[in-house]
């Protein structure tokens, strides 16, 4: 891939943002869009999947991240997660809204497509390739449930790994502990499942602990690969209304912002 591909006019027939609206950056596979302090990747599924592919088997592990509306909002704030954001080695869109975002923006992705979407295609890939699997999850059962079905539906040898006591810096001594373990089973691709900004900066401290892998910060579209047989217990309120209500108005005063062309927006 030469830093350019995905940029043919999409079926849906929205016109492509002009250049000036894309960063190239020097050694990344695809032209980005930033949203806030977010970046997205403006790759097609099946040049994503390539990519994925290549990290995998070229030995020298990485990050894939799939933001979305939580976290271009805490990103405005949390220095540590826009780090952790900005130094992955892909960014996909986690969901709906910020695939409409980029379109709102004048930026359209290549393909509408979000994580619950481009999920179950990259279990067949790692199905087809025979690679070896783990799901971390800090939901009860979910792990488990996840690589059964891993398992039986696209032939994967996967593990699954419940991890309720990741810190919320994603780092300690039980962390340690727990990728120690892991690492034991040589996975190629790590599927990850927490909440934000605990995922990404999980993924980010065990990375380098877990090397080769390919670390997948996949979120609550983990449960795309059940197609409705996990049976989702009531999630644990993690913010009191009023929060959710004002990272709600930060993410739209970064969309205003960044639909005016002025770059990030400042917290």
């Amino acid at each position: 891939m030469n830093g350019v591909v995905g940029l043919e006019t999409p079926r849906s027939g929205l016109a492509l943002p002009a250049p000036s609206m894309l960063e190239r950056e020097p050694g990344r596979a695809f032209p980005r869009v930033r949203i806030g302090h977010v970046a997205l990747d403006m790759g097609r599924l099946n040049e994503v999947l390539q990519s994925i592919e290549g990290l995998v088997t070229g030995g020298q592990g990485g990050r894939i991240v799939t933001p979305d509306v939580e976290q271009v909002a805490l990103a405005e704030e949390d220095a540590a997660l826009r780090e952790s954001l900005a130094t992955a080695d892909l960014s996909l869109a986690g969901g709906a809204a910020l695939v409409r975002a980029a379109q709102v923006i004048g930026a359209p992705l290549p393909e509408r497509r979000a994580g619950a979407e481009w999920l179950p295609a990259l279990a067949r890939l790692a199905g087809s390739r025979a690679w070896r699997v783990l799901v971390v999850a800090e939901r009860p059962g979910l792990a488990e449930w996840t690589a059964c079905e891993l398992r039986e539906r696209y032939r994967l040898l996967a593990v699954g790994v419940a991890a309720p006591g990741v810190p919320e810096d994603g780092r300690g001594p039980w962390v340690d502990r727990l990728l120690e373990r892991m690492a034991l089973t040589r996975p190629e691709l790590v599927l990850v499942s927490m909440a934000t900004p605990k995922q990404e900066l999980f993924c980010q401290y065990a990375a380098t602990r877990l090397n080769p892998a390919v670390l997948v910060g996949t979120g609550v579209a983990l449960e795309s690969l059940l197609e409705g047989r996990w049976a989702s217990r009531p999630r644990r309120v993690l913010v009191s209304w009023v929060r959710w209500v004002r990272r709600g108005m930060a993410f739209l005063r970064v969309l205003a912002t960044a639909r005016r062309g002025l770059g990030p927006a400042r917290a």
